[in-house]
């Protein structure tokens, strides 16, 4: 989990990525055996558009709000 930092990256918190101000939907997700950070799926404000974050890989957006929470991980 983020801790370094001053935004609150619990479900429900709202964090800059970026130009983006973004709502946190589920994170920590867990992705095992590739040796990345845990990444977090984040919609945008008005809940039309659907991201998936990890640190220091970037956010990349997904075409539905299944897909940011279920899909594959970020590699």
């Amino acid at each position: 989990m983020i801790s370094s930092h001053k935004q609150s990256w619990s479900v429900g918190g709202l964090v800059k990525v970026g130009f983006m101000k973004l709502r946190v939907i589920s994170g920590p997700i867990a992705t095992p055996k590739n040796y990345a950070a845990d990444e977090y799926a984040l919609e945008s404000l008005d809940g039309s558009k659907f991201y998936r974050f990890t640190p220091h890989r970037g956010c990349f957006r997904c075409e539905n709000r299944n897909d940011a929470l279920n899909g594959p991980a970020n590699v």
